[in-house]
């Protein structure tokens, strides 16, 4: 395996939000939180593009106390609550002032596994920790107090490697994302992306909606 390497903000300043979805499957999300080490391979993101993405929430560049993170540098971590629940972690990208992130969805563990399953105290097997964005947050602890802080610099809480792991354009799979049916025009854009067969990617396997 290729000497790890912290990924640069230069990396991550495209404003091709799709290309850099793609570009981040393969990646390893690192997270030394309360003392604890956890880190795994990004296996499922979806991408979201303001200012003409409807399920942007910085859709028509709508700047608020919640998007202004976005608009923040590439490689900014954008954490927000799901539902009053769900701590869910993106990925800020493209030249400041653009607000374009990436949702990361699923990992596949690598390190700190033991971690990871007493933070989310249940039963079953180790993929059901980490199969889906509110879920390998609570493995990975990363919660909002995390929203903006710097994922290029591994003096962070919270940074992202490259350890040299390829992901083949052919072992990609595309498609709409989740629980985009009310976003219009923009529902049925296939703008996820997961590592074929890899079994730590969220469910359902597909997304319709029909009509959209």
């Amino acid at each position: 395996m290729a000497k790890s390497k912290i990924l640069s903000k230069n990396a991550l300043a495209s404003h091709d939000v799709v290309g850099l979805s793609k570009y981040l499957l393969g990646k390893v999300l690192v997270s030394r939180i309360d003392e604890k080490l956890t880190s795994g391979i990004i296996v499922e993101t979806e991408a979201y593009r303001a200012p003409d993405d409807k399920a942007c929430h910085a859709f028509q560049n709508k700047r608020t106390p919640r998007t202004e993170t976005m608009f923040d540098e590439p490689g900014t971590a954008y954490v927000y609550i799901c539902y009053g629940i769900h701590h869910l972690f993106n990925v800020v990208t493209a030249p400041k002032d653009t607000a374009h992130a990436i949702l990361i969805r699923a990992i596949e563990p690598l390190e700190g596994l033991d971690v990871m399953r007493e933070r989310r105290a249940i039963k079953g097997p180790d993929k059901m920790l980490v199969n889906g964005p509110g879920k390998f947050t609570v493995a990975m602890g990363i919660y909002k107090e995390h929203n903006a802080i710097d994922l290029c610099n591994s003096k962070s809480p919270i940074y992202i490697e490259d350890r040299g792991i390829k992901i083949a354009k052919t072992n990609i799979l595309e498609g709409p994302r989740v629980g985009m049916s009310t976003a219009g025009f923009a529902s049925n854009w296939p703008w996820r992306f997961r590592v074929a067969q890899n079994q730590y990617t969220s469910k359902p396997d597909q997304v319709f909606y029909p009509g959209k």
